[in-house]
């Protein structure tokens, strides 16, 4: 891999750089890659105010929100589940908690099937964040931040060359946030983050560059809500969206520790030949208590039965990945070989402690918190899992003039513990150049996901999930000009998706099967110099086309059928007014399935945001309106017990120093 030139930040949200960082893991260009790739800029997310993966995921089309908390980043991409695949510097994360988007410089999303060269993964794709690393030239920037529910953020975020030789540089992020809840007595979130960095390189060939991070999290969980009442009216209309659903003198904590170590190692042992090796270990420190959930819900009188929960874990995450690329020519043909091995483990425990005695039933609609009294613990269980993957994979770009052919795949086998699973991926695609900076591509690609735990009629462990793709589309990206756009369209099926067999509780069947479909558009481009506008839409189909249990043709749970997101940025560049920027923009979803069977549906929505923001010298002051028009929507949901809803209006004052 091509050893990447640290460069300063701009003030520009558009991202028409040559490649994605580390999503790619080859040196070839994003416009010859067969693959839907988007990439965004921190530099963006920042204009948008945005703190939370799944709003930053909002950029991009066919990616939408889906979770039962907002503790948790929760995303589908072309209909499926996501979000337990999220990367950070191209290993697995291994966690849903909240990524923390102040340590990350760019969000890189990966569409369909990639097991070719990341192994197990979902069908519809993965996300990898790129941390923040170090740069050469000296820098600060201090941020303090003051909102709506009297939310506040700092961060500090500097660093520089340490040493005469210029060969050793460091960088430090330093960000604290405590995110205040609309939520009735809900606190909110917490947090502490710390992630330094430091950089050496040896010779103008080898880069070692190590990197670590703390983030610590209190705060107080934001359950879902049911739907009949909140989504749609039940018998005794709607209850209010601010509605607490436990008990607010015995708040649900969460205490959680997240630590990580890992290094990167980049060297040319020629203009031809490059070797990259990425590792970290994670660490994770959990702990819930008194956490209510609900049991049954009766829209009737409005009573919903809760019960306790107290849940702790202690889960550790191993990942290296080793990658050797070689360019080399033959003939009229130019290879770019490239050649990995990659290993990813998981080790955790965790203890359960659930209480349903004495019953709590709460009122949604006329609150009396005081029935909540303490529900003794006496279902406790306790468990162990473990995980070893081992990864081999080879992908060759073969360039003939203006065709570039791709040819790869990955073998992996995983340990589960008690069954042991393997599987071959194949990435297969080719690219033509139609014209200068226009590129036609189409791909095939396959991906497998174990699924631990489910058991089959005879009590074994059940044969993974796969998902087929095949793809077309164009890619737009003219040399010299601020421009790239990406057109596609897919047939994405998942397959052996484990369905409850009716005559066997507790027992599987890999019979299932769930079909997506559709088109996207993709582009960011200057429309004159200052004015910057990001755009998409995707159109999604998604349907059960197989199930033991669920109806054929229902749609998959959480998808919109439409999509579409705008962001405009103008800013004046002369004048007395220089530094002066607005930004206006959005995201519409169109109704989804809140549940599967579709007992009903989220409704339609658009949710607008703008920002100003001046900046003169080193100062900047930025005001962030999310939400501008109070629009009340759910977001997401996962049956009918779990909805969660859309921010209300916020908006965010944020001051800071830059030098």
């Amino acid at each position: 891999m091509a050893q990447e030139e640290e460069t300063p930040p701009t003030n520009d949200i558009v991202v028409t750089g040559a490649r994605a960082q580390t999503a790619g893991k080859s040196s070839v260009p994003l416009l010859e890659t067969p693959q839907n790739i988007q990439v965004l800029s921190t530099t963006l997310l920042k204009d948008q105010g945005i703190s939370l993966l799944d709003d930053a995921l909002r950029n991009v089309s066919g990616v939408s929100p889906g979770g039962v908390a907002r503790a948790y980043d929760f995303y589908r991409i072309r209909g499926f589940d996501a979000s337990s695949y999220t990367y950070v510097d191209g290993l697995p994360r291994g966690l849903a908690i909240n990524a923390e988007l102040a340590g990350i410089e760019q969000v890189e999303v990966v569409k369909g099937p990639s097991s070719g060269m990341y192994g197990r993964g979902s069908a519809g794709g993965l996300v990898n964040l790129v941390s923040k690393k170090p740069r050469k030239d000296a820098f600060v920037t201090i941020e303090g931040s003051y909102g709506s529910f009297s939310s506040t953020n700092g961060l500090i975020d500097g660093g520089g060359t340490l040493n005469a030789a210029g060969n050793l540089y460091a960088r430090l992020v330093v960000n604290y946030r405590d995110d205040k809840s609309f939520i009735d007595f809900n606190p909110g979130t917490e947090r502490l983050y710390v992630a330094p960095s430091l950089t050496f390189e040896p010779s103008d060939r080898t880069k070692i560059t190590l990197l670590a991070s703390v983030s610590k999290d209190w705060s107080e969980l934001i359950p879902g809500q049911p739907a009949e009442g909140l989504v749609y009216a039940g018998p005794l209309g709607y209850y209010d969206r601010h509605r607490y659903i436990g008990d607010p003198k015995n708040m649900g904590q969460i205490d959680q520790t997240v630590t990580t170590g890992g290094y990167e190692i980049a060297h040319r042992f020629s203009d031809a030949v490059s070797l990259y090796q990425r590792a970290r270990i994670t660490d994770l420190d959990l702990a819930w208590t008194n956490l209510q959930q609900p049991l049954v819900y009766d829209p009737a009188t409005g009573l919903q039965t809760e019960y306790s929960q107290d849940y702790y874990e202690d889960r550790q995450i191993y990942g290296v990945d080793s990658g050797l690329e070689i360019t080399a020519d033959t003939g009229p043909l130019v290879h770019r070989l490239l050649l990995g091995a990659e290993y990813n483990g998981r080790r955790a425990k965790s203890e359960s402690r659930l209480g349903f005695s004495p019953t709590v039933q709460l009122d949604l609609y006329n609150p009396d918190y005081s029935v909540f009294q303490y529900q003794a613990r006496t279902s406790i269980t306790h468990s162990t899992s473990r995980s070893d993957a081992f990864g081999f994979y080879a992908q060759d770009d073969i360039k003939l003039g203006r065709l570039n052919v791709r040819v790869g795949g990955r073998y992996e086998t995983v340990d589960l513990g008690d069954d042991t699973q393997d599987a071959f991926t194949p990435n297969i695609g080719a690219s033509f150049a139609i014209a200068n900076g226009l590129n036609l591509y189409g791909s095939f690609a396959r991906s497998f996901a174990p699924q631990a735990g489910l058991l089959d009629i005879d009590g074994n462990q059940i044969d993974p999930e796969r998902g087929t793709q095949y793809e077309a589309g164009l890619k737009f990206a003219p040399g010299g000009r601020r421009l790239t756009a990406t057109v596609a369209i897919y047939e994405l099926t998942r397959s052996n998706v484990a369905t409850a067999i009716p005559t066997a509780p507790g027992r599987y069947a890999v019979t299932g099967k769930q079909r997506s479909k559709g088109f996207e558009f993709d582009g960011q481009f200057e429309v004159m110099p200052g004015w910057q506008v990001i755009a998409n839409y995707a159109l999604t189909e998604a349907k059960v086309v197989a199930d033991n249990t669920l109806p054929v043709g229902d749609w998959v749970l959480g998808v919109p059928r439409h999509q579409a997101g705008l962001w405009s940025r103008y800013e004046l560049r002369d004048g007395n007014l220089r530094g002066l920027a607005f930004s206006l923009g959005g995201s519409h979803f169109s109704k989804q399935a809140g549940a599967v069977p579709n007992t009903y549906f989220l409704p339609a929505y658009t949710v607008v945001n703008g920002n100003v923001t001046y900046r003169t010298g080193p100062f900047s002051a930025r005001l962030n309106v999310n939400n501008i028009f109070d629009k009340r929507y759910a977001s997401s949901s996962s049956g009918t017990y779990f909805v969660v809803t859309g921010n209300p209006r916020i908006a965010t004052l944020t001051l800071g120093v830059s030098y």
